[in-house]
């Protein structure tokens, strides 16, 4: 009985994390205007991204996250459509939670992350797990009511069991 108390109160957590995953981001959800897309700025911005989550972890005593391969040209898909003006930010996150419901079969947490300032943001909960597991893409685009281009990582994560 107690184990079961123990698992209940993990998947408390678990959907507290969830819903916290995909609660809001800083900007409005209003589809934006395209910007051109360049791969090579992307790729640039969810390296940096990679690489300071992979050092974050890696302070905390943690290996490394594993990325999905087979899943980043998916959710690169996600973030063409952002940089095309075709959705908004967090109208990405919640396609992206989806599509991570379903490609992974079991709950994920979603973010969709400032990547503009010096440092990318890297969430605690990906820091503080025992194992990470991501897929992620980045994408440069204009919201409708921004006078410059922004930039965020979509990352969807696995929530530890």
């Amino acid at each position: 009985m107690a184990a079961f108390g123990f698992r209940k109160g993990l998947s408390l957590v678990a959907l507290a994390l969830s819903l916290g995953g995909c609660a809001s981001t800083r900007w409005a959800d209003e589809p934006g205007k395209a910007v051109p897309i360049s791969f090579a700025a992307n790729e640039e911005a969810g390296d940096q991204f990679l690489n300071a989550l992979t050092a974050a972890r890696e302070a905390n005593g943690l290996p490394a996250p594993v990325v999905t391969p087979s899943y980043q040209s998916e959710i690169r898909n996600f973030a063409q459509d952002l940089q095309e003006g075709k959705t908004s930010v967090p109208g990405a996150q919640r396609a992206i939670t989806t599509w991570g419901r379903t490609r992974f079969q079991t709950q994920v947490t979603a973010w969709a992350l400032d990547c503009g300032g010096p440092t990318p943001q890297v969430p605690d909960a990906l820091v503080s797990v025992p194992s990470a597991v991501v897929s992620f893409a980045a994408a440069h685009f204009r919201p409708q009511s921004s006078a410059a281009d922004q930039c965020a990582v979509l990352v969807i994560s696995v929530q530890p069991h």
